[in-house]
């Protein structure tokens, strides 16, 4: 079965969003990955924070399994 692996969040202050959300979570937010800031869910999801002023697309990312996908060639 599908499970959610990330998500990315815009905000126009990735920083402050990220360590916002991870204290309410009482988590700590993780460094700077690429143009991201991630929060590491308990369940596994990562949200991924980006500093958009005007956000214009949403991105989620899900584990699918070979089986599921569908591993055999065209």
């Amino acid at each position: 079965m599908p499970a959610l692996n990330h998500l990315i969040v815009h905000a126009k202050d990735k920083d402050a969003s990220a360590e916002f959300l991870a204290g309410i979570l009482g988590v700590e937010a993780g460094p700077q990955w690429g143009p991201f800031r991630p929060v590491q869910m308990s369940n596994g999801v990562t949200l991924d924070f980006i500093g958009t002023p005007h956000p214009s697309t949403t991105h989620y990312a899900f584990l699918v399994d070979d089986a599921e996908y569908g591993d055999s060639p065209a």
